[in-house]
């Protein structure tokens, strides 16, 4: 399965996402990060941990926070228009990236952009678009989508959830991840 979906998600990756806008810049580098990191590296999460391993990983106290307490490696990814962190759980097909401050709205409409058009034969469905309120980190939205193909049960599952607080601790997350059979 992943031999049909590496290709086709090659094909639909090689485009670029870009809202111009000056206060946007955290937002498009968030995109333009997840699109390189997650998204182009699902169909093989293992190449992409053997890469990074030449690069300096998070304290084991530090990652723990972004692995959500599963075992694991996560990396500070360096840019210039904000701050960002790379986890990859060991043995799943998952990947996430978050971001500390980025304009939530045009994080939301690049993530859209990405994951809502998938190349045929693949079709995109929104399988969750729930806005709640948190103690934490106050209004928080989720917005999931997941590509599939015909006759075939496993699934790219692409989740997006932000919080334009600015006392929020992270502001957006990212995730693709391989889902089913």
């Amino acid at each position: 399965m992943l031999r049909f979906f590496a290709p086709v998600l090659l094909i639909t990756l090689t485009s670029t996402v870009c809202l111009a806008s000056e206060g946007d810049d955290a937002a498009n580098a968030f995109a333009q990060q997840y699109l390189r990191s997650c998204m182009h590296n699902l169909p093989n999460l293992e190449a992409m941990r053997k890469q990074l391993q030449a690069f300096p990983k998070l304290p084991t106290e530090k990652a723990t926070l972004f692995l959500t307490g599963k075992p694991g490696d996560a990396w500070p990814v360096p840019d210039k228009h904000g701050t960002f962190v790379l986890a990859l759980p060991e043995g799943e097909n998952f990947c996430v990236l978050y971001a500390r401050r980025a304009n939530t709205e045009v994080a939301i409409q690049l993530f859209t952009k990405l994951v809502s058009k998938p190349p045929a034969p693949l079709t995109a469905k929104l399988v969750k678009n729930e806005q709640t309120q948190t103690a934490a980190n106050g209004p928080t939205q989720t917005i999931a989508y997941e590509w599939s193909a015909p006759d075939v049960k496993r699934r790219f599952q692409f989740i997006l959830s932000t919080a334009p607080s600015e006392t929020a601790q992270l502001q957006v997350m990212a995730s693709a991840a391989i889902v089913g059979d």
